[in-house]
């Protein structure tokens, strides 16, 4: 546990362990963003076991430069060598993940996919390029309809799969999620779906929704060229949560939204670990002050029958229950100092 005082560090030390795994911040894209002022570079350095064996991570990031290895030789972010290695994160702005912007949901669904798929964003970076590349095309004017088509075609092929592994994601969390809020909060009834346009929603295999997201790109065509840009298709998709019948971020109290981000997170943990045979390291960034006595009470209870590896940043530690195997160290101008211990 690492506590201090706003402004020291704290999440500084969590965007590190996240990178270290996930090979991306959780916070930006820009790798500027990463290194402290009049600094060149970053680097990172992390102890990890896998499959039994102790590894050693290294990872340096420079502006425009990213390189990473593992016991030494260079590894890419979907090595196999990698297998297993996951985080799952919990900060304070997921508790407004239901009321945010869908891209903030389609980025929360993302990450759990690629805690339990390495090679996902590899996938979805073939998306991103084909999406770029089409919306470039389509600001330019004077589009050629078969050049069009051509886009269209790479970039349905992309989304497709995209689809395919958001849903799987969303199936296989929707148990786990129902029976965690119920045990968090009784009723009512919670479940999700993760929604696309009809014709991709009716479809039911891979081919089929590569069948109608071209058809979806084709219809749109015109009137993406009118706007210069793409307006349908997986970048469009979300994930709604529903209490009942009714949309949970139109009719859910603050209690229950927390709750259902709870569970959400909860069960996304049991999910990897199911999924990769391996406990995720577990990061929790200023979020035990933003929840009351019972819901913590019920992620830490959460925490200890997993005994999965946790960094948890608090500004205050009684904020803290006693948890097995707890270390406790005060983080003051971004140094690191053992309490108790």
């Amino acid at each position: 546990m690492f506590f201090g005082q706003n402004g020291q560090g704290k999440t500084n030390l969590i965007e590190g362990a996240y990178f270290a795994v996930a090979f991306r911040s959780f916070r930006t894209t820009a790798i500027a963003d990463l290194i402290a002022w009049n600094r060149e570079a970053a680097e990172i350095q992390a102890g990890l076991t896998l499959r039994g064996l102790e590894r050693t991570l290294r990872v340096r990031v420079a502006v425009g430069k990213k390189s990473t290895t593992l016991d030494g030789k260079v590894v890419r972010r979907d090595s196999d060598s990698l297998d297993g290695a996951s985080v799952v994160m919990f900060g304070p702005e997921d508790l407004r993940l239901l009321k945010d912007a869908g891209s903030e949901r389609r980025r929360m669904l993302d990450r759990a996919v690629f805690a339990v798929r390495r090679s996902y964003y590899r996938e979805a970076a073939t998306f991103q390029r084909a999406l770029k590349a089409r919306n470039t095309l389509l600001r330019r004017g004077g589009l050629v309809a078969a050049l069009l088509e051509s886009y269209d075609e790479t970039l349905a092929r992309a989304g497709a799969r995209i689809v395919v592994r958001r849903r799987e994601l969303v199936e296989a969390l929707g148990p786990r999620f129902v029976n965690v809020f119920s045990e968090i909060h009784g009723g009512p009834l919670a479940r999700m779906r993760y929604r696309s346009d009809a014709e991709v929603e009716s479809a039911s295999t891979e081919e089929a929704i590569f069948e109608a997201l071209r058809h979806g790109f084709e219809k749109d065509g015109e009137r993406d060229a009118r706007r210069g840009f793409t307006g349908y298709g997986p970048q469009t998709d979300d994930l709604e949560v529903f209490l009942g019948d009714h949309l949970a971020r139109d009719h859910g109290s603050q209690g229950q939204m927390r709750s259902l981000i709870l569970a959400l997170k909860i069960a996304e943990l049991h999910h990897v670990r199911a999924c990769n045979g391996e406990t995720p390291l577990f990061l929790l960034d200023d979020v035990a002050s933003e929840l009351d006595e019972e819901r913590r009470g019920r992620l830490f209870e959460t925490i200890s029958a997993m005994s999965c590896q946790t960094l948890i940043t608090v500004t205050e530690r009684e904020h803290l229950p006693s948890l097995p195997g707890r270390t406790d160290w005060q983080v003051s101008q971004g140094r690191l100092s053992l309490v108790g211990g």
